[in-house]
């Protein structure tokens, strides 16, 4: 092969491989410069509260309003990603032992990418692995909150508690009809668009 053609046979390989690179990377935006893991190039906007129009059931045994804290996330998983949902499940634990004995709070680890699980992609709008408070009335998600900052604030333990104790205090604080929580009211179902 000749020293020219072999030139832009190279130069067609890498803007072809920089086509697709591009394209990939619109598809997902990479956070240039934040604290995210590898399993998580994403940034949700600081005051991202997604919403959703999906009901989901709850065990039967369950108090007629729950709030649940999700901690989505796919199957690939980095070290920060392990680490929020350590931190994450330990503080609702501790700081939240009687409202979790009787399931009036309940943290659930999910994977998005098993099949059963791949709504909750589009029902709660999730940029990447998050923590997502929702709370439910007879078995029905009334509001939800994306909890954005736990990816700034999963190296600083003191911070992340009090972040997570902070909004799942607005959640029971609500639900007793007390303060009124920044979080969404579910709104009517969208239509489907695929």
């Amino acid at each position: 092969m000749k020293p020219g053609t072999q030139i832009i046979l190279i130069g067609g390989l890498l803007v072809a491989f920089a086509a697709l690179s591009t394209a990939r990377r619109e598809a997902r935006p990479y956070n240039a410069g934040g604290s995210r893991g590898a399993c998580c190039p994403f940034l949700a906007a600081p005051d991202a509260r997604p919403m959703s129009s999906a009901t989901n059931a709850t065990t039967t045994d369950a108090p007629t309003q729950q709030i649940i804290a999700y901690y989505f996330h796919g199957t690939a998983r980095c070290e920060t990603c392990l680490e929020i949902e350590k931190q994450a499940k330990a503080v609702i634990e501790r700081q939240f032992a009687t409202e979790v004995e009787a399931k009036r709070l309940v943290f659930k680890p999910a994977n998005y990418e098993q099949p059963e699980n791949a709504h909750f992609l589009r029902d709660y709008k999730l940029p990447c692995p998050s923590l997502v408070l929702v709370g439910q009335k007879d078995g029905k998600d009334e509001k939800c909150t994306l909890l954005s900052d736990t990816w700034q604030l999963v190296h600083d333990p003191v911070k992340f508690n009090s972040y997570i104790e902070t909004e799942v205090n607005k959640y029971l604080r609500s639900e007793h009809g007390g303060a009124n929580s920044n979080s969404n009211s579910v709104p009517s179902p969208a239509p489907n668009h695929r």
